[in-house]
């Protein structure tokens, strides 16, 4: 199969400049059997296209950005998706109009990137980590300001996805957001969760009982998070784990998260790697209030082997699993956070353990890999006289 994968933002896995949109593709296309070819169209950024990555494809095609000053005043002072403008330019509706008509199926890949879809010939797939307009109700929820303005952005993005080709199959993460935007668009679409090593290991000497935090720290979720850990959870704890280390660790920061740090709590930014901020915990701990998706980082703790105490929220559309703790309320998460501090130091489980494969919390990204393809195998088949609509991703 010749496929053409599109993308938001370049396929990466920089501890930095990366995100979760980045990270599928990234994963997805590396992952994607020998027999699938892979002309990739993707967005140039301040991360090159990995060498791994280029490798893997058969070409690769970068597209130059425009202007923020240019695509803010295109995009309505940002109600019309400042992304996608920077995105919507002669070259890339070009190039997705050309490259999809000598291949034989289209994945988009990212909410930014899906206004391509009415360029694109031929069968095609369109996912987006979280739906635009269900982040943006989200973002309407939480906003302390210029709500009127949120509510706006989320009834256009709800418009713009209404308009999506009939003819596209919908994907996205999360098996509730899928359910909730298929209500909203009154279409079927299919949820196909993120991949997840397991990546046990032993953990590190140290002398003092560490709680840590992982996440995107310029995500505004993530930012209430850390700071209801540090300011409200930790005090609770340090009454009675005066010892108790806190570290937040995660990308790109906020001023807001590194006021946080302080003589019991350490602000990690840009970490090579979540799982050295695993081995060196004894819980993580996910307060979150507000999110959607599936939370990366609960299930990177739980394939670590490290206990996790989550709230609701944070454990939305996990499984029961032996290291997952899921209480509400911060007395009730400080208690649980103090019960896995004093409880006995254990080494984490190895590798494929009983504890990290429970209940099919770890997927590999072999199986989502296969999953996307699939659902581009079901749309091709689907463009044809047979119409054959069958795919494995879970549909709603």
């Amino acid at each position: 199969m010749k496929l053409l994968y599109v993308t938001e933002s370049v396929p990466n896995r920089d501890p930095q400049l990366g995100d979760g949109s980045s990270m599928i593709p990234y994963e997805v296309i590396l992952h994607l059997p020998a027999d699938v070819a892979v002309t990739l169209l993707t967005f140039s950024g301040p991360v090159p296209v990995p060498a791994e990555i280029r490798a893997r494809c058969a070409t690769v095609h970068e597209i130059a950005q425009r202007g923020d000053l240019s695509a803010f005043a295109r995009s309505l002072g940002g109600l019309t998706g400042l992304g996608k403008h920077r995105r919507s330019t002669p070259s890339a509706r070009a190039a997705a109009a050309t490259l999809s008509g000598s291949n034989d199926a289209t994945l988009i890949h990212g909410p930014h990137a899906l206004f391509l879809s009415h360029h694109v010939a031929g069968p095609m797939v369109l996912q987006t980590v979280d739906p635009w307009s269900i982040r943006a109700g989200m973002d309407t929820a939480i906003a302390r300001t210029f709500r009127p303005a949120y509510r706006l952005r989320e009834l256009l993005a709800e418009r713009a996805e209404r308009g999506l080709p009939a003819k596209a199959r919908l994907l996205t993460v999360g098996a509730q957001d899928a359910a909730a935007w298929s209500a909203k668009l009154g279409r079927a679409v299919a949820a196909i969760p993120n991949g997840t090593a397991a990546t046990a290991g032993p953990r590190r000497d140290r002398t003092a009982p560490v709680v840590c935090f992982a996440g995107s720290l310029n995500y505004g979720p993530n930012v209430d998070s850390a700071t209801l850990l540090a300011t409200r959870i930790a005090p609770l704890v340090w009454r009675e784990v005066p010892e108790a280390r806190f570290v937040i660790a995660g990308r790109q920061p906020t001023a807001a998260v590194q006021a946080l740090a302080g003589p019991r709590v350490e602000v990690l930014a840009n970490v090579p790697s979540i799982l050295d901020i695993f081995q060196g915990a004894d819980v993580a701990v996910f307060p979150d209030q507000h999110g959607v998706g599936i939370r990366n980082s609960v299930l990177e703790a739980l394939a670590a082997g490290l206990p996790v105490v989550a709230s609701p929220v944070a454990a939305r559309e996990l499984p029961p699993h032996p290291l997952l703790n899921v209480v509400s309320g911060q007395d009730a998460m400080a208690r649980k956070v103090v019960e896995q501090l004093r409880a006995p130091r254990r080494p984490h489980s190895p590798p494929g353990g009983a504890a990290v494969q429970a209940a099919g919390t770890a997927r590999s990204w072999d199986t989502v890999a296969g999953e996307y393809l699939a659902e581009v195998r079901a749309a091709v088949a689907s463009s044809s006289p047979a119409g054959d609509l069958s795919g494995t991703a879970r549909q709603l």
